[in-house]
């Protein structure tokens, strides 16, 4: 693959989404402790290594008041604010991101979570559930952190797209949860159980149903991420499908 800027709009489109598609068919399915996939070279190598090289500087807008989280919207006219020397690879990934193919691929793997949610939110079938997938860029710096939730109704399918340069950032990955007698001793993780922590690193990804209380008890969608300690930024895509248009980030 040449360099980002020298690609073909058109053809990079299509070459990631056969790409990603792919990786998601491949991935790791868990359904504790809820629905899940973890999947690994997501973007092709080359177009990952300069890509991670090419994260915009511009156009971010700070999500804590710390300044430990700042987001910049890979979708619609948000695109637009990129640097315009970066904006062909990035709409490229936002087009993948946010086509029919990618959502295809996401239902498929996670058909079983999907019915739960389909169950609770009392519609005929998974079919009719929504997804509008909205692309954001995460840049996360030392102390950021975020306590154990199951994310917002409006949310669908969370997925996540880890953006490391190496692996030395692996232990900052996000962490599931489960309820748990065993929660109880941890107090730090506000009393639910530590299940597992998805290791941050490159070209490597996980997304899963969002299932509330009204969905199950059993399977309720805790994660979240510890505060974390890194000289560098933390840098993600956050990929989340939402249940119709009017809403999002």
């Amino acid at each position: 693959m040449t360099a980002l800027a020298e690609v073909a709009p058109s053809n990079l489109v299509d070459e990631l989404t056969a790409h990603a598609v792919a990786s998601i068919e491949a991935a790791d399915h868990s359904a504790s402790p809820f629905p899940h996939i973890v999947f690994r070279d997501f973007f092709p190598a080359d177009f990952y290594r300069d890509l991670i090289r090419s994260v915009p500087t511009q156009g971010y807008d700070p999500i804590t008041g710390t300044g430990t989280r700042m987001a910049l919207r890979l979708y619609g006219e948000n695109v637009d604010k990129i640097e315009p020397s970066l904006r062909p690879a990035w709409a490229a990934v936002s087009e993948m991101l946010t086509s029919k193919s990618i959502e295809s691929a996401i239902r498929k793997r996670l058909h079983d979570g999907l019915e739960i949610r389909a169950r609770g939110d009392k519609v005929a079938g998974v079919d009719d559930l929504t997804l509008v997938a909205k692309p954001v860029v995460y840049v996360d710096r030392d102390g950021y952190q975020i306590k154990p939730h199951p994310d917002t109704r409006k949310k669908v399918v969370t997925m996540q797209l880890y953006c490391p340069s190496d692996a030395s950032q692996e232990a900052l990955g996000t962490t599931l949860y489960k309820a748990s007698l065993k929660g109880l001793l941890h107090v730090g993780s506000y009393c639910l159980e530590p299940v597992k922590t998805i290791p941050f690193l490159p070209n490597v990804g996980y997304a899963f149903v969002v299932l509330k209380a009204y969905h199950t008890l059993t399977k309720m969608s805790w994660h979240g991420r510890p505060p974390i300690q890194t000289d560098r930024d933390r840098v993600t895509i956050l990929n989340t499908f939402y249940m119709n248009e009017k809403v999002g980030f």
